[in-house]
Order: C-alpha cells, then sequence, then structure tokens
C-alpha cells in the first residue's frame, strides 16, 4: 500500500503540474471506475490547490468541489508532462495542455462538495500527519502511549487514528531505528521511547519525500541478517491485518 510519504510525493507532482490551470480533460475511461460516469464533472474548473492527508488525496476545485483518493493495496496515480495518455483504461485521466494525471484502481475516488469533505468522519478521525506543517512528536507520542497498554507499538503506529501515514514499512524501519521491538506493549513505553518512535517515523517520511526513494534497511533485508549486528532477523505477521513484521531481537528490545 502506498504509505503517506508517496501520498505527498504525488499531491506534490500534480501540485506542480496542474494547479492553478483550467482542466481540459476530465474522464473515467474504466467502467469499473467510480466515477465513470462523473469524471466529466471537473472539465472545465480550475485545479485550485492539492493536499496529503496521511494516505489520503485530496484535490480542490473551483466552485467547492473536490476529488478524495485513497489508494488501498493497488491504487496508483501517474503524473506526466508530456502529454502522454495512459495505456488502458484508467479510473480517471485529468488533462491541462501537457500536464497529465491519471489514476488506476484504488479503495477510493469520489467528488464531494468541499463542505461534505469538511465534515466527513472518516476523514476527521485522522490523527496527526508527520509530513503536515507544525507537526508535534510530543502530541503524537501521547496518542501513542494511549493506545491501550496491551496493545504492541507495531499495531498501534499502524492505527490512523492515532498517527495518519504511516504504513508497514515505516513502521517496521522507526521501530528497528529506535532500537524498539515492534512486540513492545504500548504500557512498557516510557515518553522518551514513544517520542523516538515518533521522530523515526518522520525521519524515514522525509527521507522519502526529499529522495523519492523508500528507505527500508530492515524491511525484508537481504540474506535475513541485521544490517546493524548481523544477527538473524525474525519475521512474523502482526495483528489483524497479519501485517509481515520484522526485527532484531538483539538490537530491539
Amino acid at each position: 500500500m502506498p504509505e503517506g510519504d508517496t501520498i505527498h510525493r504525488i499531491a506534490e507532482r500534480m501540485r506542480i503540474s496542474l494547479a492553478g490551470r483550467t482542466i481540459e480533460r476530465s474522464e473515467g475511461p474504466s467502467p469499473r471506475s467510480p466515477l465513470h460516469t462523473r469524471a466529466s464533472e471537473l472539465r472545465g474548473r480550475t485545479l485550485e490547490s492539492v493536499e496529503a492527508r496521511g494516505k489520503h488525496l485530496i484535490a480542490h476545485f473551483s466552485d467547492e468541489v473536490a476529488l478524495h483518493s485513497h489508494l488501498g493495496m493497488n491504487g496508483r496515480w501517474f503524473i506526466r508532462a508530456d502529454g502522454r495518455l495512459p495505456y488502458g483504461k484508467p479510473w480517471l485521466v485529468l488533462a491541462s495542455g501537457r500536464a497529465v494525471a491519471s489514476q488506476a484502481g484504488g479503495k477510493t475516488l469520489r467528488l464531494v462538495s468541499e463542505s461534505r469533505l469538511r465534515n466527513d468522519p472518516g476523514l476527521a478521525q485522522l490523527g496527526p500527519d508527520p509530513l503536515a506543517p507544525g507537526f508535534d512528536r510530543e502530541e503524537a507520542a501521547g496518542r501513542l502511549l494511549r493506545a491501550g497498554a496491551t496493545t504492541a507499538i507495531g499495531e498501534a503506529l499502524l492505527d490512523q487514528s492515532l498517527i495518519a501515514g504511516v504504513g508497514n514499512v515505516i513502521r517496521i524501519e522507526a521501530c528497528f531505528r529506535a532500537r524498539i521491538s515492534p512486540w513492545r506493549p504500548v504500557g512498557e513505553l516510557d515518553p522518551d521511547e514513544a517520542v523516538r518512535v515518533v521522530a523515526e517515523s518522520e525521519r524515514v517520511m522525509r527521507a522519502t519525500l526529499r529522495t523519492g526513494r523508500r528507505t527500508a534497511t530492515m524491511y525484508k533485508p537481504a540474506g535475513r541478517v541485521c544490517p546493524r549486528c548481523g544477527g538473524p532477523v525474525s519475521s512474523r505477521g502482526q495483528g489483524d491485518a497479519n501485517r509481515s513484521t520484522y526485527w532484531c531481537e538483539r538490537c530491539q528490545t
């Protein structure tokens, strides 16, 4: 699943390509698209701004209309500046001049009014985004510590109502860098440890945002060897979703 840092990169690329421009082409070619019959409503509107909220991308258009996208496990956005249209039948194509943005697949793709968006309960319950201006590490750490004493920190980090945008790879890397086992119960963490995990999550996300490359030294490590101590890396599923989790029992306590 694309994680929050990836969505922030997509939002930035869409801003550079299309923000402030009138949408000349808007269509939903795939019959499977939730916007197959509604995509044309964006034609002639101006894309005013684009933002990321955790794993959600929201594009704001003129006349109080918003596009809300969540890529889920398999969705993808493609942004081009050469005028080439995507192959096949994507769920949405937006174009102005030679700038083209298209989405294929995903969990959510919808047009909503700005007023409805402001009152959306799913977006309202999102926790703070580490890449948002004014992100407060101590506040985010406090939210983690209130997740429930028996909840493993690796599970708490995936709870989007606590911190928005952290996904599987980010939380594995953050726990490794913070030298904390993803299996430690939240109730056993002290405030400094919680802040350390949050800080490392933010650093991993900012590195991806800056370079475009995912930092993943501990996710599916080569030879299942810890990159820090050379010891064996353990792996098993965690949480209700059974997300693959990697950790070093020597380095992470």
